[in-house]
C-alpha cells in the first residue's frame, strides 16, 4: 500500500471579505468592535474622530491611550488571522493584574480587526509599547480583492517605525481609516453616538475601570450649537447612564447568581422600596456570575422616561445583554426579540409583561466560556445548552416580576398606600400567595420581607395563610433567623384567634339569617343616614326632579330660538345662564345634603359596585315616582361584584334621562336587565315599550338638540358623553322592532 502523501489547505484572499465585510455587516457594528479592541487594551478612554467628511479625503481616526503593540504583537498576534491570546489566556497576563484587575475581556475571536475593512478600503496603524519604539503598519484591503486565485498569505502589507508617536501618544493606538465605503452624514452621526451609549454596561462604566468614548466631528460642531437636546449633539463624550438616575419610581428586580454557582440572590423593590429578598440554592448548575436587572414600565415610568431621555422607551430598547461589561447585539434593540419575550406574552396576554413595559439587563461576567457570541455579530449568543438554560433563568426572573405587578399591583398600587376596604383585602390575599409562592420551596436559604409583609398575612383570610408561615418558620430555621421565627410564632396565635372568632360571628349572623329571613339591600345612599328618614330623603330627590325640569325647560328655549334665527338679547340670554346656574347650584347643595353614604359625590370618583348600585337606585328611588300604570322590572344575573371608579351622582343622571324618555314615549312597562359581557364588562340592556323610534331617525338621537318630543333633545347627548368619560358606551340595538332597546356597555379602566 503506498505511503499517503501529506496535503495542506490553501487559503484564497477571499478570506478577507468573509471574515471581515461579508461578516461585519453594519457600520456601527464594525465601529463596536473596534472599540471593544480599544477596551480589551486597557483603555481608559477612546476618541472616534471623523474628519473631512465633506471631501473626498474623507477619513475615520480610533485613537486610545491602552496598552499598545510593538512588533512582536503585531507580528505575532494582530497579522495571524483568528488568532486570540484572549482567548488562549496569554494575553498581558502581568500587565492586566497590575493595572486592570476587574476588566475581563469583551472580545476573544481573533476577526475583530477586519471590521476597518468594513467601513474604509485603507488602513494605516500606528501603535506604542509605553518605554518602546512606535510601529507602523499599512493595509490596502483592495489588494486581497484583485484576483481569488491569489493566496492570503502572499498578499504583503507594508511594515515601518519610528522613535515618537506623531500623535504624541506614551502608550497606545491610533487605527487610520481612509477612502471611506460609506458616507457619514448628520443623521449617521447621531445615530451612531446613540448606539455607543449602551456599548458599554451602564454597571462597567463607573469606578475604577471606567472608560469613556468621545466623538469628535469638526464638521459638525456648528450645527451642535444650535442644538438645544444634548443627547442628539454629535460632538464629546458618550454618556451612558444608570436606570436609577432616571428616577424611575417603578418596580424593580435585581438577580445575582453567584460566581461559585451555588447560590441565587433575589431582591424586589417598588418605588425604592424592598419589597423582598431571598437568598436560594442555585437550580441553574450551567450559570454562573450573572446579574439580571429588570424594571417594569408602568404609565409614570415610561413618561418619565421619554422626559429625561429625549425618546420613548420603546424607541430606546427592552433587556440589554452584556458580557463583561460589553453589549452583545441584537439583545435590546427595539425591533428585536431574541429572549421571545412578546411571543411567551402572546400566550397569556393578560398575565404577562411584554418588551414594550420592560427596560434592563443582563451581565454576563469572568470568563463564562460557554456564553459564547456568534462570529456572525448580531445574531446574539451561539445556542448550546448553556444559553438555553440561560434564558430560563431570565423566564423565572420575569416570571417573579410579574406574579408582583400582575397580581399584588392589579391597579398599579404600591404596598404603601391607602386602599379602600374592598381593594386592600384583596391586595393582601394577593400578597399572600405571593409569599407562599415565594417561600414555598426547600431551595430556599434565607427570606428578608417588607415590615408589613406579616402583618397583611395575619390579617388576610387567604386559606393559604397558615401554610405561608410554615414555610416561614422552615426557612427561618434553615437560616437561624430567631426574630422571623419569633413573629412567626405571634401571627399563628393571633391567626388561631382570628379563626375563632370569625366561626363564632359567622354562627351569630346564621341565627340572625334565620330570624330575619333575606331583607332587601338598602339603597346606597341611605346607609349612613341617621337623622333623615326614607320619605324626607325621596322628598328631597323630588326637589332635584323640579330643579332639573326647571334647567330643560330654559335650554329647551335658547336651542328653540338658535335654530329658529330668532334674535336673542344678550340680556336674555345671560337671565336663562343665570337661572340655569341657579338650579345647578340647588342640585349640587340638595345631592351634597341628601348623600352622606361612604363615598362622596360631588368630590372625587369613587369605587362603587356598577350592579349592585343600579339595582338598589332603580328599586328605591326611581320606583317611588314612576307614574301610576307604569310597571319596572328589574333582573340581574348572579355574578361578582362589578367595580368601576365612577362618580355615582352621573350615574344616577344617566338612569333619569333613560326613565325620562320612557315616560315621553308614554311607556308603561320598563324592563331593566344587567348581566355579564366579558371579562372586564358589564352589559346593561333598557327596554320600553313606548311608542319607538322610527328607524329614518336612529341614526340621529345621540345628536346633540335632537329631539320628536317636547324634551330639550340633550338627554340621550349626555348620557353618551357621561358614558363616554367612563370609558363606556350606549347603542340602540335596531334588531328588537317590538321594544325600544338600549344596550349599554360599562367597561372597567
Amino acid at each position: 500500500m503506498p505511503t499517503p502523501r501529506k496535503l495542506k489547505f490553501k487559503i484564497s484572499s477571499a478570506l478577507k471579505d468573509i471574515i471581515g465585510r461579508d461578516l461585519i455587516t453594519d457600520d456601527f457594528m464594525a465601529v463596536f468592535e473596534l472599540v471593544k479592541n480599544s477596551y480589551d487594551a486597557h483603555a481608559s478612554r477612546v476618541d472616534v474622530i471623523f474628519r473631512d467628511l465633506s471631501s473626498n479625503s474623507a477619513s475615520i481616526l480610533i485613537i486610545d491611550n491602552g496598552k499598545g503593540m510593538n512588533f512582536q504583537d503585531l507580528n505575532n498576534k494582530w497579522l495571524f488571522v483568528a488568532y486570540s491570546a484572549k482567548s488562549e489566556g496569554t494575553e498581558d497576563n502581568d500587565y492586566r493584574q497590575r493595572i486592570y484587575q476587574n476588566r475581563p475581556y469583551a472580545g476573544a475571536k481573533g476577526i475583530g480587526r477586519f471590521s476597518c475593512d468594513r467601513l474604509g478600503k485603507k488602513l494605516k496603524i500606528e501603535t506604542t509599547k509605553k518605554g518602546q519604539k512606535t510601529e507602523l503598519l499599512f493595509t490596502n484591503w483592495e489588494l486581497f480583492e484583485k484576483n481569488l486565485r491569489d493566496e492570503f498569505i502572499d498578499i504583503k502589507v507594508d511594515y515601518s517605525s519610528r522613535r515618537t508617536n506623531s500623535y504624541g501618544l506614551r502608550n497606545g493606538t491610533v487605527l487610520e481609516i481612509s477612502e471611506l465605503r460609506s458616507n457619514w452624514d448628520r443623521d449617521k452621526l447621531q445615530r451612531l453616538r446613540s448606539s455607543l451609549s449602551k456599548l458599554i454596561s451602564p454597571n462597567k462604566s463607573q469606578g475604577t475601570n471606567q472608560f469613556q468614548i468621545n466623538i469628535i466631528a469638526k464638521d459638525e460642531l456648528e450645527n451642535d450649537k444650535l442644538e438645544t437636546n444634548e443627547r442628539k449633539k454629535v460632538n464629546g463624550i458618550v454618556q451612558n447612564f444608570i436606570f436609577e438616575d432616571l428616577g424611575l419610581k417603578t418596580t424593580k428586580i435585581e438577580v445575582k447568581i453567584s460566581s461559585n454557582r451555588r447560590l441565587i440572590t433575589t431582591q424586589l423593590v417598588d418605588g425604592g422600596t424592598t419589597i423582598y429578598k431571598i437568598k436560594e440554592k442555585n437550580r441553574f448548575e450551567l450559570l454562573n456570575n450573572i446579574d439580571f436587572t429588570i424594571y417594569y414600565l408602568n404609565q409614570s415610568a415610561k413618561i418619565t422616561f421619554a422626559k429625561r431621555m429625549g425618546l420613548a422607551s420603546r424607541l430606546y430598547g427592552n433587556i440589554f445583554l452584556y458580557k463583561n461589561g460589553i453589549r452583545v447585539y441584537p439583545f435590546g434593540e427595539p425591533t428585536e426579540d431574541p429572549l421571545k419575550i412578546d411571543e411567551r406574552k402572546s400566550r397569556k396576554q393578560y398575565s404577562r409583561l411584554g418588551t414594550s413595559e420592560l427596560i434592563g439587563q443582563i451581565e454576563i461576567n469572568g470568563v463564562n466560556t460557554q456564553l459564547k457570541e456568534t462570529s456572525s455579530r448580531g445574531d446574539g449568543l451561539i445556542n448550546n445548552p448553556t444559553y438555553e438554560e440561560l434564558k430560563s433563568c431570565f423566564n423565572v426572573v420575569l416570571e417573579r416580576l410579574e406574579k408582583y405587578v400582575v397580581d399584588v399591583q392589579e391597579w398599579g398600587l404600591s404596598i404603601e398606600e391607602d386602599l379602600d376596604e374592598y381593594d386592600e383585602q384583596k391586595l393582601k390575599i394577593k400578597i399572600g400567595e405571593l409569599i407562599n409562592d415565594l417561600t414555598n420551596s426547600d431551595s430556599i436559604l434565607d427570606f428578608e420581607y417588607h415590615p408589613n409583609f406579616l402583618e397583611i398575612i395575619q390579617n388576610s383570610q387567604s386559606g393559604s395563610a397558615i401554610a405561608v408561615l410554615n414555610n416561614i418558620r422552615k426557612i427561618a430555621r434553615r437560616s437561624k433567623n430567631t426574630q422571623l421565627l419569633s413573629e412567626t410564632k405571634k401571627i399563628e396565635k393571633k391567626l388561631t384567634e382570628l379563626k375563632s372568632a370569625k366561626e363564632d360571628a359567622e354562627r351569630e349572623a346564621r341565627m340572625i339569617q334565620t330570624e330575619l329571613g333575606e331583607k332587601e339591600s338598602q339603597n346606597l345612599f341611605l346607609k349612613s343616614i341617621k337623622s333623615q328618614d326614607l320619605e324626607d330623603v325621596l322628598n328631597l330627590m323630588h326637589h332635584i326632579g323640579l330643579s332639573t325640569s326647571t334647567i330643560q325647560n330654559y335650554i329647551k328655549g335658547l336651542v328653540f330660538r338658535l335654530d329658529s334665527d330668532i334674535e336673542i338679547q344678550k340680556k336674555e340670554f345671560k337671565d336663562a345662564l343665570l337661572k340655569i346656574s341657579s338650579e345647578i347650584n340647588k342640585i349640587n347643595s340638595i345631592s351634597r345634603f341628601a348623600t352622606k353614604a361612604n363615598f362622596k359625590v360631588g368630590v372625587k370618583p369613587t369605587k362603587i359596585n356598577i350592579d349592585e348600585f343600579i339595582r338598589e337606585y332603580l328599586n328605591n328611588v326611581v320606583r317611588p315616582f314612576l307614574p301610576t300604570g307604569m310597571r319596572l322590572t328589574v333582573l340581574s344575573e348572579e355574578r361578582m361584584p362589578f367595580y368601576m371608579e365612577i362618580r355615582p351622582l352621573e350615574l344616577t343622571i344617566l338612569i333619569d334621562n333613560l326613565i325620562n324618555n320612557s315616560k315621553k314615549a308614554k311607556a308603561k312597562n320598563i324592563k331593566v336587565t344587567l348581566k355579564t359581557g366579558g371579562k372586564n364588562s358589564l352589559l346593561m340592556s333598557y327596554k320600553d315599550n313606548g311608542h319607538g323610534i322610527s328607524p329614518n331617525i336612529q341614526s340621529k338621537i345621540f345628536d346633540y338638540g335632537f329631539t320628536t318630543t317636547d324634551g330639550s333633545g340633550l338627554g340621550l347627548t349626555h348620557v353618551k358623553e357621561i358614558l363616554l368619560g367612563m370609558n363606556s358606551s350606549i347603542s340602540l340595538n335596531s334588531n328588537n322592532k317590538n321594544e325600544t332597546e338600549f344596550i349599554i356597555t360599562f367597561n372597567q379602566f
